[in-house]
């Protein structure tokens, strides 16, 4: 059985994870402890699977559903923020394909919670107080790293939404 939330995600490769970490880390949240990913179901679209749920039962679906969908390459194309939040998040170039896994997650069987925010596929890169209007500037026009990467993996991770704890549940190559 999950014991936390859980949520998928498609892993982000190096040399682009080390890099996108080393700016989260610059930024100095807790949410730089969290892994390097482009959430594909949990914080939005659909919400996280909930705890309690068969763990067997996901693995089951997410195989089914990733078994046709074949590795693809992506690319960061800004930093933007969720509005009214402290949020900000590297946006992929072309969205797409995320969609398609999103939605095909959405439909596969797997329990998914309730939420209120349409899909937005992003790789988080600060939660936490609120900046000021010249910080939040600042750090929209800051340099991130802008190579082409290759998703081929995605993960499912339950987190302990009090101390951010993860951890890794199950992961699954696309197309395999």
């Amino acid at each position: 059985m999950i014991e936390h939330r859980s949520y998928i995600v498609a892993e982000i490769p190096e040399p682009v994870r080390s890099q996108v970490q080393a700016l989260r880390d610059s930024l100095n949240t807790l949410t730089a402890k969290l892994p390097v990913e482009i959430t594909l179901a949990g914080s939005s679209g659909v919400g996280p699977i909930p705890a309690g749920t068969d763990l067997s039962l996901v693995k089951r679906h997410l195989d089914r559903t990733l078994s046709g969908i074949s590795p693809f390459c992506a690319r960061f194309s800004a930093i933007r923020a969720f509005p009214n939040t402290s949020i900000f998040f590297l946006e992929p170039f072309d969205r797409s394909l995320f969609d398609h896994l999103h939605q095909e997650l959405r439909i596969s069987g797997i329990p998914f919670s309730e939420i209120q925010w349409p899909y937005t596929p992003h790789c988080t890169l600060r939660g936490g107080k609120p900046l000021s209007a010249g910080a939040a500037s600042e750090l929209a026009a800051r340099s991130f790293p802008q190579e082409e990467f290759r998703i081929n993996t995605v993960s499912v991770y339950q987190l302990d939404s009090t101390s951010l704890d993860y951890k890794l549940l199950y992961q699954r190559m696309l197309g395999a």
